[in-house]
């Protein structure tokens, strides 16, 4: 693991956070097992990691490997969410989710969050906001991180939290094909279509020539070769979900 990332625990909730944010004050993380987001698990780790963090409403996607992305700054999009909707879980269907850079909707505490099993997760610091990023192969081939990140605006600092290592990630050449020139991939000894798939570099590579010398950090963890992490390649339908969340600090 990289040491600018470390695991916490808040009353028997454990995840992953990025050291120099959690320093900072700022709640956020992902979230390892036993604790689950998978779909029939939602409300009810919902409501365990929101006693956990101290939040009052969990806003997460329903992600479908798109390149579509949910702006809650513009207009009153969060607050006409929260007026229509008890809960914010799985809310909309895009793959990555703009918060805005501190809390101001009065009485709700919101997470922000994208649920992951292998899929590449990225938390975008932005100086107006943040971007909670979906990014499984196809939302690489899609560009879902260029195009919500060009939507944040003056992006300053990334961390890329726990997903398919490199060294076990493999796919066939169609999905280079797809990702294009970003895709970082090895060869598979003795194979002339399969390749083992960096997921986390290749998304460093798409977020290069969008920072401008700002600084990204992955957490070196692999989902598939640990076992405290959930991972679809590995578990298959039986697989959990992360949740990887940030809570922006109270404006007042």
């Amino acid at each position: 693991m990289n040491p600018e990332f470390f695991i916490v625990d808040r009353e028997g909730v454990s995840f992953v956070v990025y050291r120099p944010w959690w320093d900072e004050g700022i709640v956020h993380g992902s979230t390892l097992g036993p604790i689950s987001f998978a779909p029939d698990s939602m409300s009810a780790s919902a409501g365990v990691l929101k006693e956990a963090i101290g939040a009052s409403q969990i806003a997460n996607l329903r992600q479908n490997h798109g390149n579509v992305f949910f702006d809650a700054r513009v207009g009153q999009s969060l607050e006409r969410i929260l007026k229509e909707k008890r809960s914010l879980e799985r809310f909309e269907e895009c793959d990555a989710i703009i918060a805005p850079i501190s809390q101001n909707v009065p009485a709700e505490v919101v997470a922000y969050g994208v649920s992951t099993a292998d899929c590449v997760p990225v938390v975008v610091r932005g100086q107006d906001g943040w971007a909670m990023i979906h990014a499984g192969w196809r939302g690489l081939a899609n560009r879902i991180i260029e195009r919500t990140v060009l939507a944040l605006g003056a992006p300053l600092e990334v961390a890329i939290f726990p997903c398919a290592g490199g060294e076990s990630y493999e796919v066939g050449l169609e999905v280079i094909d797809a990702i294009g020139s970003s895709a970082a991939f090895t060869p598979r000894d003795g194979e002339s279509t399969r390749v083992l798939l960096d997921t986390a570099q290749t998304a460093v590579n798409q977020l290069a020539p969008l920072l401008r010398g700002g600084r990204v950090e992955t957490s070196g963890m692999c989902t598939i070769t640990d076992t405290r992490l959930h991972s679809h390649r590995r578990d298959g339908e039986r697989a959990g979900r992360a949740l990887t969340f940030v809570t922006p600090k109270s404006s007042k």
